[in-house]
């Protein structure tokens, strides 16, 4: 796993000691993101270095017009049971609607896990080289890998080797050697964060939204 110190976040970020441990008091910040290691002056705090940078910040972009309340909502892992109708997938800004078109059209319902996987593709379309086409078969491999999983925690890479694309998840930093070219690593959390922003913060578990 790729970790980042306490004192080098707070120096990158230009946020506080207190501003960190009061977001963890707030459930900002996920008490397994704090890993305590031993050092040569006794013990120091890690975190896993992209997920902690995104989630600051996502925090730090958003604090000024979400309460801490609707904050700690928007990024509260979601629940697998979690449904959205494809109607209301096809409202969402963050999903590319040429991505979407190339999916089966006669499908009801995404899960949650589905539309972060959606809108992640859809950026790594605008961000990379990757075409859309591929995106999309990108998404049936990845989503068949989600079913019935938690996406909390995960961070989803996309890759190149041999000429070809490939989707992974991790919960740590995937280094690769050789050929392999590293095209994205985006963090699920925080493109969870973004869909329930999208739709005012009012994803409930296991409903149709």
């Amino acid at each position: 796993m790729n970790l980042i110190s306490k004192k080098d976040l707070l120096a990158q970020t230009g946020i506080s000691y207190g501003q960190l441990y009061r977001w963890k008091r707030q459930r900002l910040i996920p008490d397994e993101w704090f890993i305590k290691q031993a050092s040569y002056t006794g013990q120091e705090t890690f975190f896993p270095r992209e997920q902690i940078l995104s989630r600051v910040q996502s925090i730090l972009e958003l604090k000024d017009k979400h309460s801490m309340e609707e904050l700690a909502r928007m990024f509260s892992p979601e629940t697998a049971g979690t449904l959205i109708p494809a109607g209301k997938v096809q409202t969402l800004q963050e999903i590319d609607s040429e991505l979407l078109a190339l999916l089966d059209g006669n499908k009801e319902n995404y899960a949650f896990a589905e539309a972060v996987l959606l809108a992640i593709l859809s950026q790594a379309v605008k961000e990379t080289e990757i075409p859309v086409k591929e995106a999309a078969g990108l998404f049936r491999k990845g989503a068949a890998a989600l079913y019935s999983r938690k996406t909390a925690g995960l961070a989803c890479v996309v890759f190149r080797a041999d000429g070809s694309y490939y989707i992974a998840f991790t919960r740590g930093f995937v280094l690769f050697g050789g050929d392999v070219a590293t095209l994205g690593v985006w963090p699920m959390d925080e493109w969870a964060g973004k869909l329930k922003i999208s739709d005012q913060g009012k994803w409930k578990q296991g409903e149709k939204i």
